[in-house]
């Protein structure tokens, strides 16, 4: 019989008979698809602000620094979040939570347009970051419940291009709303997609059939006397056991993600202080996101099979997109670097969240996040401050390489231990 230590849970449950029905295959899928439109939701409106830019800027006097704030509070809640959320979908079913969620983003991008300056923006950020990161952490955690041992990286690396794909649509589309002169309806298109997506959500989960399949569908919490797969309780001790093995990964993901998270946040910004129109300026900078749609599954479905092929991928993502943002800065041709930068760059994410896949602690993608969303809260607003007191902002580039390079040597690290 394998070892298991306390704690537990291997990758992904066994397959049973009832997952060789094609039903219960075309379930699956169809639950994948939910979940990955509603992370694309959380992401088209952490990215919503950033067409806004100059207008917060004129209006509110707004700094970098400021708006280095406005990005990084959207996650702020992210750490109490990522500790909280394995009693919420405990105590009130996963589906439920996902959909109040939902509601609250809606409800905060309200309050954000309606607010009379800064103080009231920053809190509604909070308010709506608060229901994007409960999204953010709970449907990954359902995904891996939905995958088998041979697909977690693939769709590990389908629910990652969410990221990238929200964050895409956002900048192009936003942007061109803007410019099109269309701001107030670009203010509340984040709320319309998520009152859209909890709509989505209440229909998925008022399907009995999906919490028969797995109890990670429930709209209310399963008892262990309903279903041997219901949530078990979490002591003090699971969480130790879950940060001692996650950390490494947690500060490897962490800093690769928010390298390309201020990557693209920036960026529109820095290409404006070339000469570049704002349609053109988040069009191109939004291009290595685009990329990252097709990018980041292809190397879900390249990772997994071993930890060489796994270093090599996160290698060539890593050190590959690094040198085509410092290219994108020495060329001309700033559309043709800024493909590449999306296509090397999104390889490593299914390798990221796959790595450790053979034995995986029950806890360790709400670590994984907690961890993430603490870097998250600090690095864009520590950037943006260097960026102020320096008064360049292409040294936003140099900050992203570092990110970029110090994550490919973490994961070495942690992929040799």
């Amino acid at each position: 019989m394998e070892k298991r230590w306390h704690g537990v849970r291997p990758a992904m449950r066994q397959q049973t008979d009832s997952d060789d029905r094609p039903g219960d295959r075309q379930r699956a899928r169809q639950v994948l698809t939910v979940l990955t439109l509603s992370r694309t939701a959380v992401a088209f409106q952490f990215q919503s602000v950033t067409p806004f830019f100059s207008s917060f800027h004129d209006t509110l006097l707004l700094s970098s620094t400021g708006f280095g704030l406005l990005l990084g509070l959207y996650m702020a809640p992210g750490a109490l979040v990522a500790l909280a959320s394995p009693r919420l979908t405990r105590s009130f079913g996963s589906m439920r939570i996902l959909s109040y969620s939902l509601l609250l983003m809606g409800l905060g991008q309200i309050v954000l347009v309606l607010a009379p300056g800064q103080t009231v923006i920053f809190l509604a950020r909070i308010v709506a970051g608060i229901g994007g990161c409960i999204v953010y952490i709970v449907a990954v955690d359902m995904v891996a419940d939905l995958s088998d041992a041979g697909k977690i990286s693939s769709r590990m690396g389908i629910i990652a291009s969410s990221w990238p794909l929200g964050n895409a649509i956002s900048l192009v589309l936003l942007g061109g709303m803007i410019s099109a002169a269309m701001p107030m309806a670009a203010a509340y298109a984040p709320a319309v997609l998520a009152f859209g997506m909890t709509f989505v959500v209440i229909c998925i989960a008022s399907n009995g059939t999906y919490a028969r399949q797995n109890p990670a569908f429930a709209w209310r919490p399963l008892t262990t006397t309903e279903s041997d797969n219901a949530p078990k309780s979490i002591c003090l001790n699971d969480w130790k056991e879950a940060l001692s093995g996650t950390m490494i990964p947690g500060i490897t993901f962490a800093l690769y993600n928010v390298g390309f998270i201020v990557f693209s946040s920036f960026t529109p910004n820095l290409l404006e202080s070339q000469g570049y129109a704002l349609s053109a300026a988040t069009t191109i900078g939004s291009m290595p996101m685009w990329i990252f749609v097709i990018s980041v599954p292809t190397g879900g479905v390249l990772a997994g099979r071993s930890r060489l092929r796994d270093k090599w991928i996160v290698g060539i993502g890593c050190l590959g997109g690094a040198l085509c943002i410092l290219l994108s800065y020495l060329f001309e041709e700033k559309i043709i670097w800024y493909i590449l930068a999306g296509f090397l760059g999104g390889l490593p994410t299914g390798a990221m969240l796959s790595s450790t896949s053979h034995h995986r602690h029950r806890l360790f993608y709400p670590t994984l996040f907690l961890i993430f969303f603490v870097f998250l809260l600090f690095l864009p607003p520590l950037i943006g401050a260097f960026i102020s007191m320096t008064g360049q902002i292409h040294h936003v580039l140099a900050y992203c390489i570092a990110l970029l390079i110090v994550a490919f040597f973490l994961f070495c690290k942690e992929t040799s231990s």
